[in-house]
């Protein structure tokens, strides 16, 4: 395939991508290939092993910080006063009443790659954990497999990371499962009009081989249709046993009343939520701005631990806190008025599309209320290694300087506090042009990739 003209290379690409399952729906309910590079992304051993061995340890965190409902609250709750969302999110967590001592987790943890002045090899830098709806396990594998396929034959065949998240995905559920009592179904909350059906109807699959039904609804369907039967989620006459959260991440999956009915639902009975309200709340960012400090991340995980997670940490402040710059101390939140090229400030939001940067940001704090900017946290920009990459959308090709954030997922099942797997599942590539400021898949902002070992070349040394 090397050989190829490029055009007739991107034309095999495309074919390859339709064929294979790298499919998605676009706005207008066509079926498209998912976009994706046709060159995979470098990245050099120490890190790419750094990477996976990090994926326990967040797991870890994120687990024991769910359980730590009290602290959650006390720290949201002053920035939920202007945010409706999080308030409610909140009030969830502090009254539900499902007594379920089994807990299961499918996370993914996001890191760019950074130029390391004190070593040959690059820095991972965290972006932020996702401890809900982590999408696209399986058209990562999809895309992997395209990238071997264009490099059949080479050397470079030889250096591609193999990466297929759905088995021990599969494998984790099947584990839940069983430990719940092998009854009734597994629930996937998706959108109604969702676009990225084949990366979750490919888990579906997985679990119906393994004997276990999985059916497909909506927030507003489970609060419309469900009901609690001697503790149990009942959903169309079935016990639902496990219920992964595909959405609920943002408010707009709850604008039907019957959506926050059936979030309650799961949340008061003795279905396995993945996650619980307070598992999605471990993930928020004010959560990951605190937890930059290691007093705090020793409370979760050892200290060896906490200073290896602390390692990745980009500069996390609350708006107020005072920053040295430049010689002298300012509050975040003027710090990043002052140099908006230096910061971005993030909501507790998932699902891409909520940060702010540049002269929106400026805009947004210049007229902010104390109340407003305690909604946020204020973040280093982080400034990824970036490289020349072929990105394909709907059949266009486009060459660009670009930059890739890998994501690590992670899988735990756990009793009561005892923890009983936690493991690395594999990893997502995201890769976008270098000028853009969101990366999202679904967003519309970033292209799909795989790895592939080698030491990377930025473009500042070509």
């Amino acid at each position: 395939m090397q050989g190829e003209a490029p055009i007739a290379r991107l034309q095999v690409a495309v074919d390859f991508a339709l064929a294979n399952g790298l499919v998605k729906l676009s706005g207008d309910d066509r079926l498209v290939h998912a976009p994706f590079t046709l060159s995979p992304c470098p990245i050099h051993p120490a890190p790419h092993q750094t990477l996976s061995s990090l994926t326990p340890i967040f797991n870890e965190l994120a687990f024991n910080l769910s359980r730590d409902v009290d602290f959650l609250v006390e720290v949201l709750e002053s920035g939920s006063r202007d945010d409706p969302f999080m308030a409610r999110m909140l009030n969830l967590a502090r009254h539900g009443k499902g007594n379920q001592p089994l807990s299961m987790a499918v996370n993914r943890s996001d890191y760019f790659l950074c130029d390391d002045e004190n070593s040959p090899a690059p820095k991972p830098v965290q972006v932020e954990l996702n401890t809900i709806a982590a999408s696209y396990p399986a058209l990562s594998s999809r895309v992997q497999s395209l990238h071997r396929f264009l490099h059949l034959g080479t050397e470079r065949e030889q250096r591609l990371v193999s990466d297929d998240p759905i088995p021990p995905l599969a494998e984790t559920f099947s584990f839940a499962y069983e430990r719940y009592g092998n009854a009734g179904c597994v629930v996937m909350v998706v959108q109604r009009d969702e676009r990225n059906l084949f990366d979750q109807r490919l888990l579906e699959f997985a679990l119906i081989e393994r004997g276990i039904p999985m059916r497909r609804v909506t927030l507003a369907e489970i609060g419309s249709e469900g009901s609690i039967r001697d503790g149990h989620l009942m959903i169309r006459g079935e016990i639902a046993c496990l219920v992964y959260m595909r959405a609920g991440y943002g408010p707009e999956d709850y604008v039907a009343a019957d959506a926050w009915r059936g979030r309650e639902l799961i949340e008061n009975s003795s279905a396995v939520a993945i996650p619980t309200v307070a598992g999605q709340l471990a993930g928020s960012k004010k959560i990951q701005q605190l937890l930059s400090g290691l007093p705090l991340l020793s409370r979760y995980v050892t200290e060896e631990n906490a200073r290896d997670i602390a390692a990745t940490f980009a500069g996390l402040y609350d708006p107020e806190e005072l920053v040295a710059i430049d010689g002298e101390e300012l509050p975040a939140w003027r710090a990043a008025i002052r140099y908006p090229e230096r910061y971005v400030i993030k909501p507790q939001r998932e699902g891409g599309g909520n940060n702010l940067f540049g002269a929106g940001m400026v805009a947004f704090l210049s007229a902010s209320t104390l109340a407003q900017r305690a909604a946020f946290i204020v973040m280093e920009r982080i400034v990824p290694q970036s490289r020349y990459s072929p990105m394909v959308k709907e059949g266009r090709l486009l060459e660009e300087s670009a930059v890739s954030e890998i994501g690590r997922f992670g899988v735990l099942v756990a009793e009561g506090g005892h923890i009983l797997k936690n493991r690395d599942a594999g990893y997502l590539v995201r890769t976008k042009p270098a000028a853009r400021l969101e990366g999202g898949i679904s967003a519309g902002f970033g292209y799909l990739d795989s790895l592939i070992l080698e030491e990377p070349i930025s473009v500042n040394q070509k």
